[in-house]
């Protein structure tokens, strides 16, 4: 046995159904109507109420919908919603990554030479940290610091302000990126202009 759909006449979904699993293809419903005629001649009617659909959903649509015209499934949701609905997915996509390059790696030269150093939230609560205690005290001169490439390497006061404003340009960079990419979401007007905008 497999699932199979129930529809109603307009095309949209009801309940999911059980056919056999070679059983492929569309299926009227009916439902007894109330007899007609004598007890003697008793007349059956029958209403159509919808179909079973013997074919599988594709994916991606949100509210799967029977065109008897195509013979195929089509989306049913209106555009304007579906357009919402596509804006919010793309949105939390967008930040989602945003958040993800963040919180990965960025290159510094505050060494002279170029170095790979992780930028995650316990790195950026010790950039941190580190920072304002060298801020605090002026015999802080200097530090080691985990690189993602050389392993630990000391770095001075200069060396580590210059490696931390690097730090925190990655971070407002890919903001800004966000922020310009969430706009084009906001702008578009339909949902392929919104499927095209990329991180």
């Amino acid at each position: 046995m497999k699932e199979a759909i129930n529809i109603d006449i307009s095309g949209f979904y009801v309940e999911p159904t059980l056919v056999a699993d070679d059983v492929i293809g569309v299926f009227p419903l009916y439902r007894e109507l109330l007899a007609r005629g004598t007890e003697e001649q008793p007349q059956k009617a029958v209403e159509l109420i919808g179909y079973t659909i013997a074919i599988p959903v594709p994916e991606g649509l949100h509210l799967p919908k029977w065109d008897f015209t195509q013979e195929q499934w089509v989306e049913g949701k209106p555009v304007s919603e579906l357009l919402v609905l596509q804006k919010a997915s793309k949105l939390a996509e967008l930040k989602r990554l945003c958040t993800e390059a963040i919180e990965g790696t960025f290159t510094s030269s505050a060494l002279g030479e170029e170095h790979v150093y992780s930028f995650d939230t316990e790195a950026q609560l010790n950039f941190q940290s580190t920072k304002e205690l060298m801020n605090m005290h002026s015999n802080f001169t200097q530090t080691s610091w985990k690189t993602r490439d050389a392993g630990v390497l000391m770095h001075t006061k200069e060396q580590f302000t210059r490696l931390w404003l690097d730090g925190q340009m990655h971070k407002t960079n890919l903001i800004e990126k966000f922020r310009r990419l969430e706009t084009e979401v906001e702008q578009a007007i339909s949902v392929d202009a919104v499927n095209s905008i990329r991180w």
